[in-house]
């Protein structure tokens, strides 16, 4: 009887220890599933550093949960934290290895640090997982141009769209290729798609932004990136890209605002650094430019290529401040020649400085090709006066198409639409085929109100050039002429 007795305490005592231990068990596995369910409601915030804490709690507690490791490695992706992003993605696929998402995610870890040759493999397994998947195609494209091979690319991008007509990233991706090769117009088809197929694709309207700010139209530019900064208010890449346009536009203060913006939420974001380094050394505040890249250069998660484009950009401050340092120390001394003078002139140009530029040009009596560079200097200083006197003076000397053109320009921002008309129609009897010649008369004839002329000069001017920032922006005007003006 004390025997039966003795078995069945122990009996009751692992029942009540197997109890409390699957107690613990489900506490610990209720505790995982809300922090993973935590992090990924940031994650998809685009707070990456918020999401990142309670993950790695979850994928500490949980070490067979595959959506901890996975988001993880998400969350710390967008963060630029690549290498441990890689980490968690190994955990991940050792979990599910064959998971499509987390293998694609794995290559994007590996592409971003630009190792295309880590990268490959994981969108290769993906599309032998599922053939034409869109996101191994749209991977294995990304490396291609990584590696320069921009027509596979495009070919690879191509195959993606037709495996999936929704897929957007391969929209914008592929607009992002043309974007940079200036194909501005096949690059805004292609992003305007993106954000067709997803109006709430934040890369999308980031990229479309960029190619109208690309085309001069300012506004559609301005709206586009606002809405994907409304749309992923944590993303700093959309205020980098906000930066980016008003700098293009010249309006440095409000680009300065964005570029801090960006570095509020990712105190080493390279691009921002890049912006901000910029507006540095416009103003020739070449310390302060130098902090600025070393700050990017300074943070563990920068990239290689990155890395490589503010190494370059750093160079050429450090040329740049000590050229200036002894041009202006030969200029305030007495000593400058006529060539040093316009060297300090071409370095003021660059920062914008387009009218101490042209003050300094003007004071070395210059000749020839100088003459033609003071007149441009004149003309971007806004006194188009001087401008147009010099541009007159050298096409009444050269009868070249381009310096007419450029003496109609002049004429034009002084007001004087008919006098530019006979400018550009000069050119154009000089060289029927000057790009510059047709578009200027179609806008003369446009403000001076002959809209079929216009429009004739704007459809001789598409016929020649179908392609270009010119070309859309003389689509668009066209399609707002009145009906008795169009074909």
């Amino acid at each position: 009887m004390r025997r039966w007795t003795f078995v069945f305490t122990l009996l009751l005592a692992a029942t009540a220890a197997t109890t409390v231990h699957a107690g613990k068990a489900g506490e610990v596995r209720k505790d995982a599933f809300k922090l993973v369910n935590e992090g990924v409601a940031a994650y998809n915030r685009a707070d990456y550093r918020a999401a990142i804490p309670p993950l790695q709690k979850a994928a500490a507690m949980s070490l067979n949960s595959f959506p901890a490791h996975h988001y993880l490695g998400l969350a710390l992706a967008g963060d630029r934290r690549y290498a441990e992003a890689v980490e968690a993605y190994k955990i991940a696929l050792d979990l599910e290895p064959d998971h499509l998402q987390a293998n694609v995610s794995m290559g994007d870890a590996w592409l971003a640090q630009g190792d295309t040759d880590e990268a490959q493999p994981y969108y290769v397994k993906a599309g032998k997982l599922r053939p034409e998947y869109a996101a191994a195609l749209d991977g294995l494209a990304r490396v291609a141009e990584a590696q320069a091979l921009d027509d596979q690319a495009i070919a690879l991008f191509e195959r993606a769209l037709a495996s999936d007509k929704g897929y957007a990233p391969a929209y914008t991706h592929l607009g992002d290729l043309y974007l940079r090769a200036g194909k501005l117009d096949e690059a805004v088809k292609l992003l305007v798609e993106a954000v067709s197929v997803r109006p709430d694709f934040g890369p999308g309207l980031d990229r479309l932004a960029a190619a109208y700010g690309r085309l001069g139209f300012s506004n559609e530019a301005v709206a586009t990136i606002r809405k994907a900064i409304e749309l992923e208010p944590n993303d700093p890449e959309h205020r980098v890209t906000l930066g980016e346009v008003l700098l293009g536009m010249g309006v440095v203060a409000g680009a300065e605002a964005s570029f801090q913006a960006a570095i509020a939420l990712d105190a080493g974001d390279p691009k921002a650094r890049a912006g901000l380094a910029e507006i540095s050394r416009r103003r020739g505040d070449y310390p302060a430019a130098l902090g600025q890249i070393d700050t990017a250069l300074a943070d563990a998660r920068l990239d290689r290529r990155n890395r490589e484009a503010l190494t370059k950009q750093r160079a050429a401050i450090e040329a740049e401040r000590d050229r200036a340092a002894t041009l202006t120390a030969a200029i305030a001394s007495g000593t400058a020649s006529p060539a040093d003078r316009a060297a300090l002139s071409a370095l003021e140009a660059s920062r914008g400085r387009f009218d101490l530029a042209a003050d300094l040009l003007a004071s070395t009596e210059p000749q020839g090709p100088d003459r033609e560079r003071l007149a441009f200097y004149f003309f971007r200083a806004g006194r188009f006066r001087e401008a147009h006197a010099l541009y007159g003076e050298l096409a009444a000397a050269q009868p070249r198409a381009d310096l007419a053109v450029n003496e109609g320009a002049s004429l034009a921002r002084l007001g004087d639409d008919a006098k530019a008309k006979a400018a550009f129609t000069r050119a154009l009897a000089i060289d029927p085929d000057q790009p510059l010649a047709k578009l200027y008369l179609g806008n003369a004839l446009l403000r001076l109100g002959d809209t079929a002329g216009a429009a004739s000069a704007y459809r001789a001017f598409l016929a020649a050039f179908p392609t270009g920032a010119s070309a859309e922006q003389v689509r668009r005007v066209l399609a707002e002429l009145p009906p008795e003006a169009k074909p």
